[in-house]
């Protein structure tokens, strides 16, 4: 499916309406469709490449900066660099072929091309194949370094850092940092006390701009100010205007329900 070029200039002129309501998704500039599901919660910047239909659930306050997505979950406040790829197609290698066409036989429209009328009756027996493009899952704070690869159906724990040219081919536990080819876990970015009192507290639920008590550069004593706001009810958790899946593929009425409700006004 492709735009025409009316549908074109109006999702550019939406697009660029977008910013002063703190959302930044030009990735979504060629994307037709998105799959039943998706959305994207403000404030975020989705500026990597959004396969047509996709499934895509972004959390707030995301930096996707550049690469390519599919089928992917994104936790809040989670970075991509430029360069990542993720979400890439999965081939059979048990099967008489690795080709998709064994399993996606209109890949391309080869299959009224080759099949002619015969198409249908090649649809009703071809072979399930669920493995085809699993969901990718990144938790909040997430950090994908540039040019890494991460496997499709990879989850990748809150707070795990992944460095540039990375290749991840299995699950990544919460706050580890991950380098190489394969991809292997370095260390911890913390102590394991301070991982699990990370993941108990999991201050991502709030804004961070309503964090700014806590000293950033001193894990320890921000998370004792943070524990003390959450006790004391100083802290609410930040609830932001999500976009869904049929207001992401018809920009123009995204852009007018934004306009009714900015974002100062969405918590």
């Amino acid at each position: 499916m492709v735009m025409d070029s009316t549908k074109r200039a109006r999702k550019a002129a939406a697009l660029r309406g977008f910013p002063p309501h703190g959302l930044i998704l030009g990735g979504l500039s060629e994307t037709v469709r998105l799959a039943k599901g998706s959305w994207i919660e403000a404030p975020s910047a989705v500026q990597a490449r959004i396969v047509n239909g996709a499934y895509l659930r972004v959390g707030a306050f995301c930096n996707l900066n550049g690469g390519t997505l599919n089928n992917i979950v994104v936790g809040r406040y989670a970075s991509i660099a430029s360069g990542v790829v993720t979400g890439t197609h999965e081939h059979p290698t048990d099967w008489l072929t690795t080709s998709r066409a064994a399993y996606y036989p209109e890949l391309y429209g080869w299959d009224k091309l080759a099949a002619g009328a015969e198409a249908p009756s090649v649809h009703s027996r071809k072979a399930y194949y669920p493995e085809s493009c699993p969901i990718t899952t990144l938790g909040p704070d997430v950090w994908i370094g540039q040019g890494a690869f991460i496997k499709s159906g990879v989850s990748i724990g809150a707070g795990a850092i992944i460095g540039a040219r990375a290749t991840v081919v299995k699950d990544v536990p919460p706050y580890a940092i991950v380098v190489g080819t394969p991809g292997r876990v370095l260390r911890l970015r913390f102590p394991e006390p301070v991982v699990e009192r990370l993941l108990r507290v999991q201050w991502w639920q709030y804004s961070i701009y309503d964090l700014f008590d806590a000293p950033m550069d001193d894990i320890t004593r921000a998370l004792d100010v943070i524990e003390d706001h959450v006790s004391s009810g100083r802290l609410a958790p930040f609830e932001g205007l999500v976009l869904r899946d049929e207001e992401l593929t018809d920009l123009p009425a995204a852009l007018a329900r934004l306009e009714e409700r900015p974002l100062a006004l969405a918590n």
